[in-house]
């Protein structure tokens, strides 16, 4: 059985009307159509490209010289099952039933790589950026976030008195009293009773919530989940898991750029209070741990929680705050009370 096609000179774009013969003695023969041969060689020694769909296949000769045909179902035949992996695939982008199966296959991939890839991968990157990109992107975080507060109203007393309550607490932190550093801002309308930390462990404070502490270790349980974002790097997983192209791109080619992108994002992160349930609650429990190993009570903080739940949500919910942007608060302060009945029991 012959093919027809075109036959390339070796090292030329140059060609000409060709048939491809395989013989009993598996040779591959290519004539000219006055019948010259062009080329001969054992079967073994050729390279066939893949079948894909209606694509011209084409057969690398040794020497350079190429064989092209547009027949795939002859070049099949001619080469006797030689190429089966090419039909295969044919095969299947042929069957829709393949096309279907790869599609759900692809979509339960891109959901799986949402729901655990892209968490994991922000964990990853969180963990590993440098502390000049942290300094960096706390510093611009910051920059924004004062366009949005006033400067703080509170007396230098009750500063002292925070203060004095983030070193007592800070001793069970990574960083120690040294790792953290306490500002104070009006919260104003925009984001009200709030604390937030940034990833260098800057902590803000608002005189909102500041004025509902009633207690020393409430404050002290605030600090401590506050310390507990920081050394965790829960604002940075956030962001990251908002925005991971630009920061890959900034951790792998060390082009900063991409920070004023990364910094609007955590601004909103920040002042929205948009953690996840399952980073609170991380904050919560490490949170009581620390209480634990300074002797406060884990629970105290449980009793803000529902002072502030009372006071901020309302029927249409809660406005931006420190319970978080989707506040469960019962649930937080049972966990909290439960820490407190586990450290008694010690």
């Amino acid at each position: 059985m012959s093919v027809t096609g075109k036959y390339f000179f070796p090292g030329s774009a140059r060609f000409v009307p060709a048939r491809l013969e395989v013989n009993d003695a598996r040779e591959v023969v290519i004539t000219g159509d006055d019948g010259a041969e062009l080329a001969r060689v054992r079967l073994s020694r050729i390279r066939v490209s893949t079948r894909l769909g209606r694509l011209a296949r084409r057969i690398d000769l040794p020497g350079g010289g190429k064989f092209e045909t547009q027949d795939n179902d002859g070049i099949d035949a001619a080469l006797r099952g030689r190429l089966r992996k090419g039909t295969l695939i044919d095969r299947i982008e042929r069957s829709w039933r393949w096309i279907a199966a790869s599609v759900v296959v692809a979509v339960i991939s891109v959901a799986a790589f949402l729901v655990y890839g892209v968490p994991a991968a922000a964990l990853w990157l969180a963990d590993e950026t440098p502390p000049q990109l942290t300094a960096l992107i706390s510093r611009s975080s910051l920059s924004e976030i004062d366009n949005l507060l006033k400067p703080s109203k509170l007396k230098q007393a009750d500063r002292t008195r925070a203060q004095m309550l983030l070193n007592r607490i800070a001793v069970a932190g990574k960083g120690g009293v040294k790792g953290y550093h306490l500002l104070f801002r009006d919260g104003g309308k925009v984001i009200g009773a709030n604390a937030f930390s940034l990833p260098d462990g800057t902590i803000v404070l608002t005189d909102q919530l500041y004025a509902m502490i009633r207690r020393d270790d409430e404050l002290e349980g605030v600090f401590g989940h506050e310390i507990a974002h920081a050394d965790r790097h829960h604002a940075l997983q956030t962001v990251y898991q908002a925005s991971l192209i630009p920061a890959a791109i900034a951790l792998a080619t060390g082009d900063f750029s991409q920070v004023a992108h990364m910094a609007t994002i955590m601004t909103a992160v920040l002042v929205q209070s948009a953690y996840s349930r399952g980073l609170e609650q991380q904050a919560d429990d490490d949170s009581a741990q620390m209480m634990n190993r300074i002797g406060a009570d884990p629970g105290a903080l449980a009793e803000l929680l529902e002072r502030m739940e009372k006071k901020e949500c309302g029927k249409s919910g809660c406005l931006p705050s420190w319970l978080g942007d989707h506040p469960d608060g019962a649930s937080r302060a049972a966990k909290l009370r439960q820490e407190r009945i586990q450290a008694k029991k010690k």
